[in-house]
């Protein structure tokens, strides 16, 4: 259901990007979120590091206990084509909350 206090659009990228490879990646190696939900994670995280602030970022595929640090460390990811996840997994839908604080 959409909220009437936030704002709503769509994206798109040549299916052949690499771009969109790396989205896939992203969302793959964070439990299976929508191309949507890691979209606006990575906008989120990066509009706090532009302000100076903590982020608390999950460790993909690692514990449950969020880690705070200054940055995020991101591993080099291959590009590699992934089908579009359908359903985020329990873990990758909690770790997108601590954003919204």
């Amino acid at each position: 259901m959409r909220k009437s206090d936030e704002v709503y659009w769509t994206i798109s990228l040549p299916k052949d990007h690499e771009a969109l490879q790396a989205l896939d990646a992203y969302c793959k190696e964070w439990g299976g979120l929508s191309r949507a939900e890691a979209t606006r994670r990575l906008l989120m995280e990066w509009c706090k590091i532009q302000r100076g602030q903590s982020i608390s970022p999950w460790i993909p595929n690692g514990p449950s206990q969020p880690s705070e640090v200054a940055a995020p460390e991101r591993a080099l990811r291959t590009p590699g084509t992934v089908n579009k996840p359908v359903i985020a997994s329990q873990a990758a839908r909690a770790a997108s909350q601590v954003l919204d604080d």
